[in-house]
């Protein structure tokens, strides 16, 4: 009773996993009980908690998806970039019209379950079940508002729906790059959740997703605003955001995200957004703050923890950068993102021998990681050994397959630019530049000494200016940094 009464009045950073469907249970089952738990968390408005999507932005780079049964497997691995305290596991029965769930809370340094919990009942009673699950893992008898719906059907489409949206970022300069397929199946799904039960924010959150995706963002925004009539959802707080930067109302996204920590301080995902969107305008101290303000509520998170590395060499801070992104690294050791963040700080302070380990570390890891090789490329490129840099360069851009790599790819496609420069390949010069701009990148090294001497060619003149019109003319919509932790 005295361990339950700590964790009670504790304030932890939890992470659930979707749960391991069993039996006849649908694929979804598993993601809908994490969502319901999630929701416990967020209604409560005690601990920090940690959205799927976040949970996704961590499964992208290990080639897995939120659905995966490799996931509950490696829970704790998985939390210990996302900065957990707490990670929920569990495995979802349904036999013979009977669920059955079975929840572990387990604490990640110590890696011990410390609360379990089971729950069974009719399928009808499948979202009271997951609901009294969470309560009783986190001990919030005293909630006003019970479970996500009272449909088992709605609550197992929006589960579905957003299976299929999770990889799709809603940070401020993110891409649509949801492929036509898992659109039109997300669509689907949460309209079909809605007409099961059309007061479900979480179903309606997707729906407004879905909306912005198709260019009709007022409706979004819209959609989004009606699915927190009744609760708070996050999810729908990052749709609604999502569609206010695209319609290029750029205090609107601000205030959504600023009043929604103010209600549920430990929304972590929202925080992320707001400190990202600061480093990208180049306001370092604002961003410095609330990263500040992040390791303040989750006070080991390595993502965060690694951003703030990254300010501090911003604004000249190299050796507290450089000892933050390796307390970083110390917590999660081997992780490939932060090998790449370490190895970072330790370019921006010139000291290119001791980055050069780590990034062939992170090259060596399951999936290899394409931002290894770009930043191996970058340091052969400084220091002028150009057959290493173009193999790098050239690794990188064969490893950076996904939509929500472009960016990686167009700054690949720039340094390989000003390397066929030094080699006197003016043609492939220009074509390296092109393949830039094609992959959204118009911050080009036109400027660089090893292109400057050629500005009054008309191909090089040509697709600088039209690059530097992009820039002067078009909101930047493109993903600041590829992780939404």
């Amino acid at each position: 009773m005295g361990v339950l009464l700590a964790l009670l009045l504790a304030s932890e950073t939890v992470l659930v996993v979707p749960f391991v469907p069993r039996g006849d249970a649908p694929p979804a089952a598993g993601i809908a009980v994490a969502e319901a738990i999630v929701d416990v968390l967020v209604q409560a408005n005690r601990d920090d908690f940690l959205t799927l999507k976040q949970l996704d932005a961590v499964l992208r780079r290990r080639d897995l998806r939120l659905d995966d049964a490799a996931v509950a497997a490696r829970a704790l691995e998985l939390a210990r970039p996302l900065g957990a305290s707490d990670v929920v596991t569990g495995e979802v029965w349904l036999e013979e019209g009977q669920w059955r769930i079975a929840a572990r809370r387990t604490k990640v340094a110590e890696a011990k379950a410390v609360v379990e919990a089971k729950e069974e009942g009719p399928r009808s009673a499948f979202p009271a079940l997951a609901h009294k699950i969470g309560v009783d893992l986190f001990g919030a008898p005293h909630l006003a508002l019970g479970p996500l719906t009272g449909s088992a059907a709605a609550l197992e489409q929006a589960a579905l729906c957003w299976k299929h949206l999770a990889r799709q970022s809603l940070g401020a300069h993110a891409r649509i790059t949801l492929q036509p397929d898992h659109l039109a199946a997300a669509e689907r799904a949460c309209r079909a959740a809605l007409q099961a039960d059309p007061r479900l924010g979480l179903a309606r959150a997707g729906l407004a997703v879905t909306l912005a995706a198709r260019g009709k963002f007022a409706l979004a925004r819209k959609q989004a605003r009606r699915a927190q009539a009744r609760r708070f959802v996050p999810l729908a707080v990052l749709a609604e955001s999502f569609a206010a930067w695209k319609m290029r109302d750029a205090a609107g996204w601000r205030a959504v995200l600023e009043a929604a920590v103010i209600a549920r301080r430990g929304f972590l995902h929202a925080l992320g957004y707001l400190a990202e969107d600061r480093m990208e305008q180049g306001d370092d101290e604002a961003a410095l703050a609330i990263f500040d303000r992040y390791l303040q509520l989750s006070p080991n998170h390595p993502w965060a923890m690694g951003k703030k590395g990254r300010q501090l060499a911003r604004v000249g801070k190299m050796d507290e950068a450089i000892e933050i992104s390796e307390k970083a690294l110390g917590l999660d050791p081997g992780n490939p993102e932060l090998l790449i963040e370490t190895a970072s700080r330790y370019i921006d302070a010139g000291r290119d021998a001791k980055a050069l380990p780590l990034l062939e570390q992170a090259l060596k890891a399951s999936p290899p990681r394409p931002t290894a090789a770009l930043r191996l490329g970058y340091v052969y490129l400084r220091s002028g050994n150009l057959p290493l840099a173009r193999q790098a360069l050239e690794q990188c851009l064969q490893l950076a397959t996904r939509e929500d790599e472009a960016r990686t790819r167009g700054i690949a496609h720039a340094d390989l630019a000003i390397l066929s420069a030094r080699e006197e390949q003016y043609a492939e010069t220009v074509t390296e530049l092109q393949k830039a701009r094609g992959e959204g990148n118009n911050h080009l090294p036109c400027e660089e000494p090893e292109l400057r001497r050629w500005k009054e060619r008309p191909e090089l003149r040509e697709v600088c200016v039209a690059a530097e019109a992009a820039l002067a003319n078009t909101a930047k919509d493109e993903d600041p940094v590829p992780v939404e932790l």
